[in-house]
C-alpha cells in the first residue's frame, strides 16, 4: 500500500521527468495557448515557464497536464530513449482518467486494483490510489475509501503537489462525511481554505468541495450554510459551466427545502436538478431526483402524480442495478403510496421487496421505513401486536441512526394509530417525543429563516 511507500529510503523532491527541450514551448505555440491555459487552474504559470526553459523538470501528473492541454501525445516530449515504463503508466493512468470521467466507478475499481499490483513509481501508484479513493466515494463505500485517500494525500504533500493533495483531501473529507463523522467538516473546511489560495481560483475543484461541505451541514441540520454553500457551489459550478455540478447543487437544494417544509422551492430546485442531470445522462442521479419529487408530491398527497414518479424511478434503478442509495427507497415510497391508496396486497409486496434491498447492502434508514409502513398496515388489517413490533422496531432503528425527521414523523404516525385505537395514554407519549424532536427542528429551522432574513436585508450570502 502507499503508506508503506512513504517509508522508503528516498525523502528528497521528486527529480522530475527529462522531456526533449523546447518540446513544451513547440506545444504550446501549435495549440496558440497561453501559459495560464496550459496551467488550466492546476499548476502555476511560473511552473509552466520554467518547464519551458528547462530550469525544472516536470512530474508526470504536470506532464499529463500539459499533454492533455496541448493535444500532443505524451510520447511528443519524451526523450528518444524514454523508460517504456513511463508512457505505459501514462496510458494505464489516462485510462483511469477517462473511466473516472465517463462515471464508471466499478470500471475504475476493478482496473485501479490491478494496477497497483504492477509495482509502479510511488507517484502513479499515488494517483491510482486517489482514482480508487474517489470511485469509492462515489460508489458509496467510504471504508473502502479511506484505505486509499490519507496515503495518496500524504504522498502528494511530502513531494509538494498541492493540487493533488488538495483533490485526495477533499475525496477524504467527503468519505469521512458519508460515514456521518465529525472530522468530515473539519477536512472539508481546510481542503476550501487551501483550494481557494490558488491564482486564480479553480472554480470546478472550489464547486465540488462546497457541495460536499453543504451536504455535511445538511445531516448536521446547519440549514442556512447548506444552503449558502449550495448556492456558492452552483455559483461556482456556473463559472466554468459545469452543468453536472450544478445539477447536484439544485439537487442538494432540493432536498434542503423539501427538509425546511418550503415545496415551491424544493419542487424548483429538484426539476433544475432532473434537466441538468438528463443534459448531462447522468441516468441514476435522474432516478434519484424522481424518487426525491414523488417523495415530495406524495407528502402533498397528490398520489397518482407521486406514484407516476416512483414507477419512472424504480424502472431506471433496476436497469442500473441501482441498489445502494436507490432501489431500496424507491421500493418502499411504493409500499407507502399503495397503502395510501388502499392496496393492501401490493404494498406489502413492494415492502417486502424494500427491506430484502435494505438488508443485502445495509441500508438500515431503508429498513426502518419498512418497519414503520408495515406497522401502519398491519394495523389497518387488525394484527396490531404486529404493527406495534414494526413502529418499536422502526423507532429504535431510526434513534440509532440519529435520524431526526424520519424519528419525529415515526413517533407521530404510531401516536396518531395508537389514539385511533383509543391507547390514548401511549399515545401521548409518543406526541411528546415527537413534539421534541420537532421543537430542536423547529429551532433550526427559526435560525433559517433568522439568517435569511438578514441575508436578503443585507443583500448577500449568508456565510
Amino acid at each position: 500500500m502507499l503508506t508503506a511507500m512513504l517509508d522508503s529510503k528516498y525523502h528528497g523532491r521528486r527529480k522530475g521527468i527529462a522531456i526533449r527541450e523546447g518540446s513544451v514551448r513547440q506545444a504550446r505555440s501549435e495549440a496558440k495557448l497561453s501559459l495560464a491555459q496550459v496551467a488550466a487552474d492546476q499548476v502555476s504559470r511560473t511552473a509552466v515557464h520554467h518547464i519551458e526553459n528547462g530550469r525544472t523538470k516536470p512530474s508526470l501528473e504536470t506532464l499529463r497536464l500539459i499533454a492533455r492541454q496541448t493535444r500532443k501525445p505524451i510520447e511528443f516530449f519524451l526523450l528518444p530513449d524514454a523508460n517504456p515504463e513511463l508512457t505505459r503508466a501514462h496510458d494505464e493512468l489516462h485510462e483511469l482518467e477517462q473511466l473516472t470521467s465517463a462515471r464508471d466507478f466499478e470500471a475504475v475499481v476493478s482496473l485501479g486494483l490491478s494496477l497497483l499490483e504492477k509495482g509502479w513509481s510511488n507517484e502513479c501508484a499515488a494517483f491510482v490510489h486517489l482514482y480508487l479513493g474517489q470511485a469509492y466515494c462515489r460508489l458509496v463505500q467510504p471504508v473502502e475509501a479511506l484505505k486509499h485517500l490519507p496515503g495518496a494525500r500524504a504522498y502528494f504533500e511530502q513531494y509538494g503537489d498541492e493540487w493533488s493533495a488538495v483533490d485526495a483531501l477533499d475525496w477524504e473529507a467527503s468519505a469521512w462525511g458519508l460515514l456521518e463523522d465529525a472530522r468530515a467538516i473539519g477536512l472539508a473546511n481546510q481542503a476550501l481554505e487551501r483550494c481557494r489560495k490558488y491564482e486564480p481560483r479553480p472554480k470546478q475543484m472550489e464547486a465540488r468541495i462546497l457541495g460536499h461541505l453543504a451536504g455535511m451541514y445538511v445531516v448536521a441540520r446547519s440549514w442556512a450554510l447548506a444552503i449558502s454553500h449550495y448556492e456558492a457551489a452552483a455559483e461556482a459550478a456556473s463559472a466554468v459551466k459545469d452543468l453536472l455540478q450544478m445539477a447536484k447543487m439544485h439537487h442538494g437544494l432540493g432536498v434542503t427545502y423539501t427538509q425546511l417544509e418550503h415545496p415551491t422551492l424544493a419542487r424548483k430546485h429538484l426539476e433544475k436538478a432532473l434537466a441538468l442531470y438528463s443534459i448531462e445522462s447522468d441516468l441514476s442521479a435522474v432516478y434519484r431526483v424522481e424518487n426525491d419529487i414523488g417523495s415530495l408530491l406524495m407528502h402533498e398527497g397528490q398520489l397518482d402524480s407521486a406514484e407516476h414518479h416512483f414507477l419512472t424511478a424504480l424502472a431506471g434503478a433496476e436497469e442500473l442495478h441501482m441498489d445502494r442509495r436507490g432501489r431500496g427507497f424507491v421500493l418502499s415510497n411504493l409500499g407507502e403510496v399503495s397503502l395510501r391508496k388502499g392496496r393492501v396486497s401490493e404494498a406489502r409486496e413492494y415492502l417486502e421487496r424494500a427491506a430484502e434491498v435494505g438488508r443485502s447492502v445495509g441500508e438500515r434508514i431503508v429498513l426502518a421505513e419498512v418497519h414503520s409502513i408495515l406497522g401502519q398496515l398491519e394495523e389497518r388489517v387488525g394484527n396490531l401486536q404486529a404493527a406495534d413490533d414494526h413502529f418499536r422496531e422502526a423507532i429504535q432503528m431510526l434513534g440509532e441512526l440519529e435520524a431526526a425527521n424520519h424519528l419525529r414523523d415515526c413517533h407521530m404516525d404510531y401516536a396518531q394509530m395508537l389514539e385511533d385505537r383509543g391507547d390514548v395514554g401511549t399515545a401521548m407519549r409518543h406526541w411528546k417525543a415527537a413534539a421534541e424532536i420537532g421543537k430542536a427542528a423547529t429551532l433550526g429551522i427559526a435560525a433559517y429563516r433568522k439568517d435569511e432574513a438578514v441575508r436578503l436585508q443585507s443583500g448577500r450570502s449568508v456565510s
